[in-house]
């Protein structure tokens, strides 16, 4: 096979519709000049030794290592061209006057009357790396149509960049390379005016305070006062960014612990995916929790890879392939003990900007018996004692943003999320499950919409005149319903608070069948809500258990949205019950660590009111937030 030539020539093209061009008139005759010189002949061509440097007016590149040669070359498999192939080294510099925004590599396919290629571009294999050559990403066929293979931003006056390329022939070639040549170039293009993806406009926000770069991936790191720039609403849930990869994908976990389980039953400390042996915690993840992410086939990555590790230490690397690391895929997860680590490396656990003062479970084993935990630092715990859950997902690296700074009180928002509402005329049951409410003046959160009834909890305590937390009794039984008296949380809800509510907010509300499935944690989240707990049914489509109480106020069931602590930790909280038996003789609670645990009656605690809103409430005004919950009326 003849020997490619890869490196050609350098051309600079400068990409700006018309529009841009009248948003930045001022600086159109600096543009101008930019574009004179990029289209300019080379100025400058030399080769020394191995390094060939080309120089325009706006760009210097340097390549090192000479040129690409596959002569003779036989298809290989990514491992053998990576370990074979030698990297050709890419030094990228600005030297011109105006910082370049973006800039795209090209590895173009050069046809001319002397140099012809007959190898097609599919079976080019590549892989880039932006460390020095110590890690490569994930390798990649060069395409007809899409032959960028780096894309960088933010390239400032007199800085540079290096990126490492090496390249091979597909081993899915076999015979069709066989007396084949091609000829390629390097091409470069610049562009002064271009949109940042999301997870760049991140970067520009990270410092050595608040981030890591570790193996390629950039985490962030620091304390709850350095990082408040990560935010980001989506479905009805604030999360936080903590990991940015080199494809432009982000790691997001919610803010708050969305639910209280455990993590699966006595002997079972993975985080399973085949249909025989789910853990509740994947189960409820990517079934409960996912069936509530509003069009994330568009917005997050549905194959996600989920690494875990069984060890006992924090601080142990867990990456895709190291020895003893499982990865399963799945649309959902959640941090493993290491990115836990890695948001606080640069403080200290208890300052970390995860921290939220509950117990919240890890997506990896602490050892044969225990899993990963987290209260203000990772310890481990059998799976079936129950703590918080915060779900992870990746968003896509091709989203774009519709608003907000990223702050917590102005969080970015996500094009593609549910469309803000009609004032007057958008219905309250086609909304997300956990946007904020107002009701009879107080906040509430949507947990559910079925047969068009919005199922919401409170989301604080029921509290006196002097806004202490009204601690009261369950019931007369560990049945919800028998109580007799406001001794009984159950009686009071239905009576006395109840008759407390303004009439307009009393008559939105629709008496409605709540599920009170005994459940021993051991058993699994379903137990609350379905006859039989399988594997592979789910809470939406199970037959139903027949321990129901039907009524007007009932509480969160164990395993439901949002039965969990909301706030800021168990200094501002206190215990909650839930409303189903562990057995015949305790009911569930989930405590101010954010733990679920069983408790026998009598007992007095607090509650959070849940209820049913009839279908044809609608939506007066509010954006559904925290800070600004949506107003409803009939």
């Amino acid at each position: 096979m003849n020997e490619p030539s890869l490196i050609k020539k350098n051309l600079t093209e400068r990409a700006m519709d018309k529009q841009k061009k009248i948003l930045i008139i001022a600086v159109l005759c600096v543009i101008t000049l930019f574009i004179g010189t990029s289209y300019a002949l080379l100025t400058n061509f030399d080769k020394t030794d191995n390094v060939i440097t080309i120089k325009s007016g706006n760009l210097t590149m340097t390549v090192s290592n000479d040129l690409i040669t596959l002569n003779n070359k036989l298809p290989e498999s990514d491992a053998e061209g990576l370990a074979n192939s030698t990297p050709v080294v890419i030094t990228l510099t600005n030297t011109g006057k105006i910082d370049i925004m973006k800039y795209d590599v090209k590895l173009v396919k050069e046809d001319s009357t002397t140099n012809v290629s007959t190898l097609e571009d599919q079976y080019i294999k590549y892989a880039i790396s932006t460390d020095g050559g110590t890690n490569y990403n994930t390798a990649n066929v060069l395409t007809s149509n899409n032959n960028i293979i780096f894309t960088g931003y933010n390239l400032a006056v007199d800085s540079s960049k290096t990126i490492y390329l090496k390249t091979w022939i597909d081993e899915a070639a076999k015979n069709n390379a066989v007396g084949k040549t091609y000829y390629g170039s390097i091409k470069v293009d610049l562009y002064q005016n271009a949109d940042l993806p999301f997870s760049e406009i991140i970067k520009t926000k990270l410092t050595k305070t608040n981030s890591i770069n570790k193996d390629n991936i950039t985490y962030i790191s620091g304390t709850a006062d350095d990082i408040n720039f990560n935010y980001v609403w989506y479905s009805g849930k604030l999360w936080r960014i903590t990991a940015i990869y080199p494809d432009g994908t982000m790691k997001m976990i919610t803010d708050d612990a969305i639910t209280t389980i455990s993590y699966n039953s006595d002997d079972n400390v993975n985080f399973y995916t085949d249909n025989e042996n789910k853990s509740y915690m994947y189960q409820w993840l990517n079934e409960d929790f996912l069936d509530t992410l509003y069009n994330y086939e568009n917005i997050i990555v549905t194959d996600s890879k989920w690494n875990s590790l069984t060890t006992s230490s924090i601080s142990t690397k867990i990456t895709e392939g190291a020895s003893g690391v499982t990865t399963i895929t799945s649309p959902v997860g959640l941090l493993n003990s290491y990115e836990y680590y890695m948001s606080y490396k640069n403080t200290s656990y208890s300052n970390g900007y995860l921290n939220i003062s509950y117990y919240w479970w890890l997506l990896n084993p602490y050892s044969a018996s225990n899993v990963w935990d987290v209260n203000d630092h990772g310890y481990g715990t059998i799976p079936t004692n129950t703590c918080g859950g915060r779900p992870s997902i990746n968003l896509k690296s091709g989203i774009q943003l519709s608003g907000g700074s990223g702050t917590k009180n102005d969080p970015y928002t996500i094009l593609g999320d549910k469309e803000e509402v009609t004032t007057g005329t958008t219905l309250l049951n086609t909304r997300s499950s956990g946007e904020y409410i107002k009701f009879n003046n107080e906040l509430y959160r949507i947990v559910s919409i079925e047969n068009n009834i919005t199922k919401i909890n409170k989301n604080d305590y029921v509290r006196d005149t002097s806004n202490n937390v009204l601690t009261k009794k369950f019931s007369t039984s560990v049945t919800y319903g028998g109580g007799t008296t406001d001794d009984y949380l159950d009686y009071y809800l239905n009576n006395t608070w109840y008759n407390s509510l303004d009439t307009s907010y009393q008559n939105m509300i629709v008496e409605s069948t709540y599920y009170i499935g005994t459940n021993t944690g051991s058993t699994g989240y379903k137990a609350s809500i379905c006859a039989t707990a399988s594997n592979t049914v789910t809470t939406k489509d199970c037959e139903k258990t027949t321990s129901t109480w039907v009524g007007l106020v009932g509480l969160p069931r164990y395993g439901e949205m949002f039965a969990s602590q909301q706030g800021s930790g168990y200094s501002s909280s206190d215990t909650m019950w839930l409303m189903n038996p562990y057995d015949t003789s305790a009911v569930w609670l989930v405590n101010y660590f954010g733990i679920g645990i069983s408790y026998n009656l009598p007992y007095a605690t607090g509650g959070r009111p849940s209820i049913n809103l009839k279908s044809n409430i609608k939506i007066t005004g509010g954006k559904g937030t925290k800070e600004n919950p949506f107003e409803i009326s009939l």
